[in-house]
């Protein structure tokens, strides 16, 4: 149970993420449980069970990858596949440990795959315990103190090569979530913001939710290609899928101008050729993300002891929601089994009708003292690894089917409040 194929930051550059970001859920309509995660540094699929990859591959990934390139993906099955997605929600295997924008993203990311009818019991039984799991890494370690981002080491880096900040002028292109940091960061460091979205209602939106003190401009997306040849400081961030800022759009310039593009795929085309323009893409901040990872080498390490308990309570909730299912069946069963004892005698006047309601409580004591200590038992053996062969021993016993069982449904997860 469970499979992944991860093309990250470790083992994909900043092209090939940007062509299978081109990639929809709906392509993987041929799988019973399959999730998408596509962020800018990271484009995951998730089965329910390990698929046939050979047909994966010419179905579906091959217009956007070499067989060499689907081969050089990280593969992880069963138990490691599992530690893995723990991993990643709980931010340890972000470019940047401890970044708490990835939790959000899965989420959304699992929403979409539920709104599609993409998961059932198996994918919602992981997320939802991966979510448990990145919310006690963050309070049982410090990996999120200080927080940070792609987003926010931008701005620092912007910091380093230009030194103070304040005073200059940041054209900001996008809304949404790495934009936004972006855009706090820069009101950090005084920086006058000239923001830029296609939809200037969101982008007021954001103006107004970043407070009345703060210098923000906003601009149409038309504007631009004015903008980007008056303004020394850049950062973009769309989700759009073509590049946005165009080698044609681009003047030459007596000023030195730096663009940071955070975007996957690309929001600047290709290579440009003005000298006097440094891009400094996602990829680019690995060395100042890996510092990172060094500073924070030992919440790492007790993040990572944390998951892998994480992992094995995991394989134990399994087994426990198959037993508990099968306990509710065992009381539905002897219940029905009393009332129709019941209805029987009071026909047949064994017992006078106006008795009905406290025989029907003499009988419902009878059988839950019966079934106490099997209850017990069966609860002690959710950990042994034959419980799967005594719960369907016991489902073939009283007649049950799998619909029957099945309280693990993507309803009952939201409802219990998965996204809390």
């Amino acid at each position: 149970m469970y499979f992944v194929i991860s093309y990250n930051y470790r083992n994909s550059d900043v092209n090939l993420r940007s062509r299978l970001s081109h990639l929809e859920l709906s392509q993987l309509g041929g799988y019973r449980e399959v999730f998408l995660l596509k962020t800018c540094n990271r484009i995951e699929f998730l089965f329910n069970r390990k698929p046939n990859l050979e047909k994966l591959y010419r179905d579906i990934l091959s217009p956007y990858l070499t067989p060499q390139e689907f081969e050089n993906g990280e593969f992880y099955q069963g138990e490691e596949a599992v530690f893995h997605i723990f991993k990643v929600a709980s931010s340890l295997d972000s470019m940047v440990v401890g970044e708490t924008q990835i939790t959000g993203q899965l989420k959304e990311a699992f929403m979409e795959a539920y709104e599609q009818g993409f998961v059932g019991k198996d994918l919602t039984r992981l997320l939802h315990f991966s979510f448990k799991c990145a919310k006690r890494v963050r309070n049982l370690t410090h990996i999120s103190e200080e927080p940070v981002s792609v987003a926010s080491i931008a701005v620092r880096e912007a910091k380093r090569i230009l030194g103070d900040l304040s005073g200059y002028s940041a054209v900001v292109v996008g809304v949404g979530d790495t934009a936004r940091i972006v855009c706090k960061n820069l009101v950090k460091e005084g920086v006058n913001i000239l923001l830029v979205n296609r939809s200037i209602e969101n982008a007021f939106a954001l103006r107004e939710e970043l407070g009345d003190e703060v210098n923000i401009d906003v601009h149409p997306l038309d504007a631009l290609p004015k903008l980007l040849n008056s303004y020394r400081l850049l950062f973009t961030a769309t989700s759009a899928p073509y590049p946005i800022i165009r080698q044609k759009d681009i003047k030459e310039t007596k000023f030195h101008r730096l663009w940071f593009d955070l975007a996957i795929p690309s929001d600047i085309e290709g290579e440009i050729g003005c000298p006097n323009i440094q891009i400094v893409r996602v990829d680019d901040l690995k060395e100042i993300s890996e510092a990172n990872r060094r500073h924070r080498e030992k919440q790492v390490e007790e993040g990572l002891r944390l998951l892998r308990r994480c992992v094995q309570e995991f394989y134990e909730y399994l087994q426990m929601v198959s037993i508990e299912p099968v306990i509710k069946l065992l009381h539905q069963k002897a219940e029905e089994a009393s009332r129709q004892a019941l209805k029987t005698a009071i026909k047949k006047k064994y017992i006078p009708k106006e008795m009905e309601k406290e025989v029907e409580q003499i009988l419902k004591s009878a059988f839950k003292r019966f079934l106490h200590n099997p209850n017990i038992v069966l609860r002690k053996m959710a950990n042994n690894p034959e419980v799967d062969i005594f719960v369907s021993v016991l489902k073939r016993l009283f007649g049950s089917n799998s619909a029957d069982l099945d309280i693990n449904r993507c309803e009952y997860h939201i409802e219990k409040g998965i996204f809390k």
